[in-house]
């Protein structure tokens, strides 16, 4: 029965969808987001300090988010799913080599659409889903989790981290895009606006009480 439950839940992982990946992501999550509570508590504790829930709650989502992130975007594709392949079903020599150089893309795809080399298709979608959407958690996550970051430091960090990424990405086999690095950082910049508008709102509530 377990045998069987962990096919279908391969299977759902080998799909190609959002889902798919997303589901590689999950146990490597749970066990990280797992060490750390723990950890966190047992520091709390030991230092006798007041534990602010909602602060606490924001760092683990952000140790959770920020490990799923990793394991999606500067891991090989399909690491986890090789690797849950060799644990579960002793398939050890299907795990590939982590080090391989990729490729370089410096021409943004509304360049190639708008010379006809290229037509958008599915690319909107895809970059909106795939590079956008999934850093702006990373945008929202950065004022509640570090304090005192103002905008400049915000804007650096958007700046860096996708590149850092991209960087990464060409090592383990992916590609350095620069689409990716442009929708990287608006996805962090519209995270950031995101979380410093619920805070203005919610620090305006507050007063207003």
């Amino acid at each position: 029965m377990f045998i069987e439950i962990c096919r279908l839940f391969r299977m759902e992982m080998n799909s190609g969808s959002i889902l798919g990946y997303f589901l590689q992501a999950v146990p490597i999550t749970i066990i990280i987001g797992s060490i750390y509570s723990i950890n966190r508590l047992v520091f709390l504790k030991h230092r006798s300090l007041h534990i602010v829930w909602f602060s606490e709650f924001m760092k683990l989502a952000f140790v959770c988010y920020m490990t799923g992130l990793c394991s999606l975007v500067i891991l090989p594709t399909n690491f986890w799913l090789s690797f849950f392949d060799a644990f579960f079903f002793g398939w050890w020599k299907d795990v590939g080599s982590i080090f391989n150089f990729g490729e370089i893309n410096l021409i943004p795809t509304i360049v190639m659409c708008l010379s006809g080399d290229y037509t958008l298709g599915s690319w909107v979608k895809d970059m909106i889903v795939g590079n956008i959407i999934m850093f702006i958690p990373l945008g929202f996550f950065l004022p509640f989790v570090f304090k005192n970051l103002n905008r400049r430091k915000s804007f650096m960090i958007s700046l860096i981290v996708p590149f850092v990424v991209e960087s990464l990405q060409l090592f383990v086999g992916r590609s350095f895009d620069i689409d990716d690095l442009i929708c990287n950082f608006l996805g962090i910049i519209i995270g950031f606006i995101i979380a410093n508008m619920i805070k203005k709102v919610v620090g305006v509530t507050s007063r207003q009480k």
